[in-house]
């Protein structure tokens, strides 16, 4: 019976001290690129047209580009559907609860499937089944972390965390969430890296006093979860601030306790103060854009983001460098969200059997250490691709700054920041709109309580 390894979870941490310690065991580890084990039958399905759906996304780039190969091997044709963010999450939920068959992959966040539930095929027996499953596969390379946050069961409608529950996605990828800034505009201006909301605002002022031009820091501000996610959630976390919270043995939301409205005041303060004019409407790819065209000093958002804008041969290549996420000004430490992104099966799918190939394939070590040192899969979710001598080699050339170093020192402490439960979406969508509504001017604290009650209505 397969059954992810309980004794080596870890829910709260991903330590890199035991990723980069890998990286000195043998690269026999790793496929390279050598071919899929022959003790399945890649071609059992072949004829088979599927659609796999994902996000507009580097990480998709990885695995398009090898898509001919998976056809090659299998016989199955791939039609990728890929979608601008917040587009593609409201497709996907319409899609899946609607029991649409129109996509039979998706991608999806750790936090989205909590949402979509049973819409998901569960992936237990796909695994467990010699004749599906290639020996090479080695579920057990991923992070157990990983593997865990992705298993658990449902009961009366809700989650319940269980290592040897139901399988609901394969790790594809993750990110933590940093600060990276453009060390030629901090470095010219002399303005320190900032580690606290109050510290952010007075490099902002630097900045802007400096040179008008500049938006001295990119960050999400959508009415989206995905805006939550990021910068947001990772510093009220060093406040102490918790989305959800147990009272009289029940659920209930902390998002009007009194680290919350002291969180919020500071970072609509340091919104106000530091982010363009644009906020409201600026999501990743913004972000993304200012930070790699030097229109934008520093961002808070996924870590990976410096690091593809560092690559040779862009316009920032080396002018990148990394930082924790900005603290509470008493907090002993930051803190950081994790993001884990995955492959999972649509359980409306008529095609379900293709469908796991195509994961499978998707997600093996072959497919994932080839997208890592093609400088898209960053932050791999195997153990064997942190183990291989390409990817450490590649991942700390010079141009690259201290990714690997910040990142270490980041994924030591970098964890889920949201309680897991169904309903994710809708309460941090309000969370979302609540924070452009204190950005525009309204109090934070009358805010923050129509807040709680609207999440509270819906418990």
């Amino acid at each position: 019976m397969f059954k992810p390894l309980a004794a080596l979870r870890c829910r709260s941490k991903i330590r890199v001290q035991l990723l980069l310690a890998g990286a000195v065991l043998s690269t026999s580890l790793v496929l390279g690129s050598s071919a899929h084990a022959d003790d399945i039958n890649w071609r059992q399905y072949e004829g088979t047209t599927i659609t796999w759906a994902y996000d507009i996304h580097p990480y998709a780039d990885a695995v398009a580009a090898q898509l001919p190969e998976f056809e090659k091997l299998t016989g199955i044709k791939v039609k990728p559907e890929l979608y601008p963010d917040d587009s593609y999450w409201s497709k996907l939920t319409i899609q899946l609860t609607t029991k649409s068959p129109a996509w039979d992959v998706i991608g999806t966040g750790i936090q989205p499937a909590w949402d979509l539930g049973e819409t998901l095929e569960p992936l237990n027996k796909y695994l467990e089944d010699p004749k599906l499953t290639s020996s090479d596969y080695d579920y057990k390379d991923f992070f157990p972390a990983l593997t865990s946050a992705l298993t658990w069961n449902l009961t009366d409608g809700q989650i319940e965390p269980d290592d040897n529950g139901k399988v609901w996605a394969i790790p594809h990828a993750f990110e933590n969430i940093q600060l990276f800034y453009r060390k030629d505009i901090l470095d010219k201006y002399k303005v320190p890296v900032p580690t606290t909301p109050q510290e952010m605002g007075k490099a902002c002022d630097a900045l802007k006093a400096a040179d008008p031009k500049i938006t001295p820091l990119g960050v999400r501000g959508v009415r989206f979860w995905s805006s939550i996610h990021t910068a947001a959630v990772s510093i009220a976390k060093s406040y102490g601030v918790q989305d959800f919270v147990v009272k009289d043995g029940k659920l209930d939301s902390g998002l009007d306790s009194p680290e919350s409205i002291q969180f919020h005041k500071d970072y609509v303060e340091m919104i106000k103060k530091c982010a363009a004019p644009s906020f409201a409407n600026d999501n990743w790819y913004q972000v993304v854009d200012g930070i790699s065209s030097g229109r934008t000093a520093m961002a808070i958002d996924s870590n990976m983001f410096g690091f593809w804008n560092d690559v040779a041969g862009q316009p920032a290549s080396g002018k990148i460098a990394f930082a924790p996420p900005p603290r509470a000004p008493d907090a002993k430490i930051f803190e950081s969200n994790i993001w884990i992104w995955s492959l999972a099966m649509n359980s409306a799918s008529n095609q379900k059997g293709a469908a796991w190939m195509f994961i499978q394939w998707a997600t093996s070590k072959k497919v994932d250490l080839a997208g890592a040192v093609a400088g898209k899969l960053v932050n791999s979710p195997r153990q064997s691709t942190w183990a291989d001598k390409s990817w450490v080699e590649y991942a700390s050339k010079p141009e690259f700054n201290n990714f690997v170093e910040s990142f270490k020192s980041t994924q030591d402490r970098a964890k889920l920041a949201f309680t897991p439960r169904v309903g994710f979406s809708e309460a941090m969508n309000a969370w979302a709109v609540a924070m452009q509504k204190m950005v525009s001017g309204a109090d934070v604290e009358s805010t923050l309580h129509d807040l709680a009650e609207e999440i509270r209505s819906g418990l």
